[in-house]
C-alpha cells in the first residue's frame, strides 16, 4: 500500500506520544486525532518502544504475553461491537481499511495497553535506580 508523507505519522506526533508518556497523560486525544494509517504506525512506533524499554530496564527476557494477557482478546471485542466476521478478519489489517472506526478504536484500547506498560517499565526502572 503506498503512504503519501503527509498521511505519515510524523516525528513531531512520535514526540508527542513520548512526552505524553512520561508525563503520565492520557494517550488517547493524541489517538483521536490520528489519520488510520498514523494510527497503524503510531500502534507499531508503541510496541517497539515498549520491547526497547523492556530490555534496557529489565534483566529478563521480554515476554509478549506480558502484554497481551492485559488487552481484550478479538473475540470479546467482536461480541461487544456486534460483530459477525470471522476472528482472523478481525485481527488482520483487512478490518482497519473495511471499518475503520471499529478497528480504530480496539488498536487504541490496545495502545493504552502498551502505555500502562511502558509506564510500568519506567516507575520500576526508577524504583531500581533509587536503590542502587
Amino acid at each position: 500500500m503506498q503512504v503519501r508523507q503527509s498521511e505519515e505519522l510524523s516525528f513531531r506526533q512520535r514526540l508527542e506520544l513520548l512526552v505524553a508518556l512520561l508525563a503520565g497523560r492520557p494517550l488517547r486525544p493524541l489517538l483521536d486525532a490520528l489519520n488510520m494509517v498514523q494510527l497503524v504506525q503510531a500502534h507499531e512506533f508503541l510496541w517497539h518502544k515498549m520491547v526497547e524499554w523492556h530490555y534496557k530496564t529489565q534483566p529478563r527476557e521480554f515476554r509478549r504475553e506480558e502484554v497481551t494477557q492485559k488487552m481484550m482478546p478479538s473475540r470479546d471485542y467482536q461480541k461487544q461491537q456486534n460483530c459477525d466476521l470471522r476472528l482472523d478478519y478481525c485481527k488482520g489489517v483487512e478490518c482497519i481499511r473495511a471499518h475503520p472506526v471499529c478497528a480504530g478504536n480496539k488498536v487504541k484500547n490496545n495502545m493504552e495497553v502498551m502505555a500502562q506498560h511502558l509506564c510500568e517499565l519506567l516507575q520500576t526502572s526508577a524504583a531500581l535506580e533509587s536503590m542502587a
